[in-house]
């Protein structure tokens, strides 16, 4: 997946429960403004969230982790709250 534009980060979460495990971790990637740099920054944080949840997966083999990404935007020029008529 490419970068949208206007995101300014990458959230990660991890969900890992049963068997005694409860692993609920969630971690958040800054990116840069560059629209050059990003796909670079986006990419190494896909891999150290792959890596992490690679660690869960092998310490708790029988529970099943669930994960999720979520890219952080802002919209320029928006105005918030809309005027209601």
């Amino acid at each position: 997946m490419s970068v949208p534009e206007g995101a300014h980060a990458v959230t990660y979460r991890f969900t890992a429960y049963g068997d005694g495990v409860e692993i609920g971790t969630t971690l958040e990637f800054p990116l840069s403004s560059s629209p050059t740099q990003q796909p670079h920054e986006d990419a190494a944080a896909q891999s150290a969230a792959e890596a992490y949840r690679a660690t869960i997966a092998a310490a708790y083999p029988a529970v099943p982790v669930h994960t999720s990404r979520t890219y952080q935007c802002r919209l320029p020029d928006s105005t918030w709250p809309t005027a209601s008529a």
